[in-house]
């Protein structure tokens, strides 16, 4: 494809503009990319890797004011991620795409509701009266419980379950493997004459997915202990996450990779939980709050901004406690100094008086 005609679908301006007959072949890294590949530079931190990349063509920000070599044309965009996205269909091959229909090997309950062009492969399992809704993609080996409810346009990849009266919205995608609405932990203890007695407390709720949701592979979401648990439109939940039963995320969070939430806190819109983050329940976080990767969040995050540590602190006054030792050290090197000095002056004081 001619570097003008890529233009035509994903916009921007190069430099030098005498470029556009440039043939693009492919996408790769800017590491690993080679003659004909086009690439991007999203993070600064790979700056330095645009002046020695083999790529033909790098997509950069607008107001990018570094250099590529002489072998290298620059697309100029307003968002490289967003133009990259937007180029790699052209250069990959097309989605795999399933035909409407039920396989044989699939078991459809009684009184289940199949909307149009809807796909269920082998071994999956539609318990009794579930509803499915129109273009829907349910792949080999899923499980949807009795009486779920799905809406337009969910794709459910192989292996995934979802339990009994769950309901999820349009769009919704879940990768394999991941458990929607199984029991969240709950017992009670007591102690009686035969000695300790553990007891379940039953999980009566449901899980509720609203539209555009995107769940990661292995994630696991607990059906509420009475309600709902709640994921608010547009939330994106990477693999190995662990949500509690009754949390509520508003629309448009991010949580990444081994987070774990525990039951009945409630995250704001936008709030973006990095990897390994731990947040303890009951808890309340604000809209706009970011809590950087591997903090520890024991109380509620009222005030919108980033949070580091554990216990999770604004990352301002992380940065101060982390170099406070340092400002100690210096500080003591300081008095032991000053105090040398002040000996030493008594000293000539003393031998000028005798």
């Amino acid at each position: 494809m001619k570097l003008r005609d890529l233009l035509v679908k994903i916009g921007g301006t190069i430099d030098p503009a005498s470029s556009a007959e440039c043939e693009i072949t492919g996408i790769a890294s800017l590491h690993d990319a080679l003659l004909g590949d086009l690439s991007f530079l999203a993070n600064a931190k790979y700056t330095k890797q645009v002046e020695t990349t083999r790529a033909s063509a790098v997509l950069v920000h607008k107001d990018f004011a570094g250099k590529a070599p002489d072998t290298a044309v620059l697309i100029r965009v307003d968002s490289p991620d967003k133009a990259f996205a937007a180029a790699v269909p052209l250069f990959t091959l097309p989605p795999i795409v399933r035909k409407p229909g039920v396989h044989p090997t699939a078991v459809i309950g009684e009184n289940v509701t199949l909307g149009k062009d809807v796909y269920i492969g082998p071994y999956a399992v539609i318990g009794d009266g579930a509803v499915i809704g129109d273009r829907t993609v349910i792949e080999a080996h899923v499980v949807v419980a009795e009486e779920c409810v799905l809406a337009e346009d969910v794709h459910l990849y192989p292996m995934v379950s979802i339990r009994e009266r769950c309901r999820l919205g349009k769009r919704v995608t879940i990768h394999n493997g991941s458990v929607i609405g199984a029991d969240g932990y709950g017992y009670a203890t007591s102690i009686t004459a035969e000695g300790i007695k553990i007891d379940k407390i039953p999980q009566l709720g449901i899980v509720e997915i609203e539209d555009d949701v995107e769940i990661g592979a292995n994630t696991t979401i607990d059906r509420a202990r009475f309600g709902a648990t709640k994921i608010g439109c547009n939330t994106k939940i990477d693999n190995l996450v662990q949500i509690g039963h009754n949390v509520r995320t508003g629309p448009c969070c991010g949580i990444v990779s081994q987070v774990g939430i525990a039951g009945s806190t409630h995250l704001g819109t936008g709030v973006m939980l990095w990897g390994k983050v731990g947040v303890a329940g009951h808890l309340t976080i604000a809209d706009g709050v970011e809590v950087l990767a591997n903090a520890g969040v024991p109380g509620d995050l009222r005030v919108p901004g980033q949070y580091i540590g554990s216990p999770a602190v604004p990352k301002r006054e992380a940065l101060r406690l982390f170099h406070m030792p340092r400002t100690v050290e210096n500080l003591q090197k300081e008095v032991a100094e000053l105090r040398a000095q002040l000996q030493a002056l008594q000293s000539n004081q003393k031998s000028s008086e005798s």
